[in-house]
């Protein structure tokens, strides 16, 4: 017959058997689809180093990229091995193939709809394909959006990457992101008033991946240790901040209070500049597009300002189409329906196909 200590040993390792099985079950109805990612990299079993915002991951000199090969748990895959949304296109071209390149933020991503082919860019290429212009055999269009992406990540993107991937046109749809950076006090050229380094989430060190195995202990492990970098597009400082180095003054004052920068003084003027000089340097036709924003989306009195300098970037990109013979496309509101807006700047795909269709039309003029 067995003591009654060791029936108190095994009823007490059930105990806990069923305790830890409770905690663990518990844990996995806690585990978001970005918990699950984050534990599979923090055991060395995911190469898609995760950050929040649309899945990208940082890279030196591009701030960030999309995440390559990024599927949505619902809606399928939208990035390629090259990190670009929508299928991969070979950087080396074929002949008589039309390549253009679509270069902006989330209004060119097409951050409202679900799936890479119903964006803009994407609709752009079957239009085009549909109405080839002579001497071309098919048609290949980019989507190098990037969610929240700048004049200054349109400008280094295409320096250090899409350069090489030697474009007939580029398409600049640009101007918003920039305009909301001026909003944030202590305005700096180089954004880093406003934006910082993005770090990725990283495995563990091998002789701790152990503790990723249990649900548990990497919930625990993520929301104190790695909350940030789960919950946030960290490389976007919220409210704004005076930078490390606070070296961009007016007059020897900091713009402590957002304010309109003289223009020879503007980075969203300098870095559009910069790039049109690049892309005539390399023969490439250059469509300027200005970001249009829904009507009446910045009526409140705190947008005001913003709005202001969005118009601002228009009559910039505007006044750089007549000055340097580039293509523009005035992209008035009313090209959009009314119901195919889904925010203050966003569309639906039907919003992104009525887009292409304006877009493709001044493509096939600037041809």
């Amino acid at each position: 017959m067995k003591s009654p200590k060791l029936w108190l040993g095994l009823l007490t390792i059930l105990m806990l058997s069923l305790g830890l099985w409770f905690i663990e079950w518990s844990a996995k109805g806690m585990m978001t689809p970005t918990h699950e990612t984050g534990r599979r990299i923090l055991l060395g079993e995911e190469d898609q180093y995760l950050t929040r915002l649309q899945n990208t991951i940082g890279q030196p000199y591009l701030l960030y990229i999309s995440a390559p090969n990024y599927t949505h748990p619902r809606h399928g895959p939208q990035h390629n091995a090259d990190g670009y949304r929508g299928k991969l296109t070979p950087m080396e071209k074929r002949d008589g193939v039309l390549r253009i390149v679509c270069l902006g933020g989330s209004t060119t991503y097409g951050w409202s709809v679900d799936r890479p082919e119903q964006a803009y860019p994407a609709q752009l290429e079957k239009l085009l394909r549909a109405n080839l212009p002579a001497d071309y055999t098919d048609v290949e269009v980019i989507n190098g959006g990037l969610p929240w992406g700048t004049s200054a990540e349109i400008l280094t993107h295409y320096h250090f990457k899409y350069h090489y991937y030697q474009p007939d046109v580029v398409v600049i749809n640009s101007g918003g992101n920039d305009a909301n950076g001026y909003t944030y006090p202590y305005y700096h050229p180089d954004n880093s008033n406003w934006r910082q380094p993005m770090r990725n989430l990283r495995p563990l060190p091998e002789g701790w991946r152990w503790m990723a195995r249990s649900r548990f202990t990497s919930y625990i492990i993520l929301n104190v240790f790695y909350r940030d970098l789960i919950a946030g597009g960290q490389f976007h400082i919220d409210g704004g901040a005076i930078p490390h180095a606070p070296w961009f003054r007016i007059n020897g004052e900091l713009v402590a209070e957002p304010r309109e920068i003289p223009l020879e003084r503007l980075s969203f003027a300098h870095n559009i500049e910069t790039l049109i000089h690049e892309l005539q340097r390399d023969d490439v036709k250059t469509l300027l597009v200005p970001f249009r924003a829904a009507p009446g989306a910045y009526e409140r009195q705190e947008k005001h300002f913003e709005l202001a300098q969005i118009l601002r970037h228009e009559e910039i990109l505007k006044d750089f189409s007549m000055r340097y013979s580039t293509g523009f496309a005035p992209f008035p509101a009313e090209v959009v329906s009314p119901g195919n807006w889904t925010d203050h700047c966003h569309l639906n795909a039907p919003g992104e196909r009525e887009k292409a269709e304006h877009i493709a039309h001044y493509v096939l003029t600037l041809l």
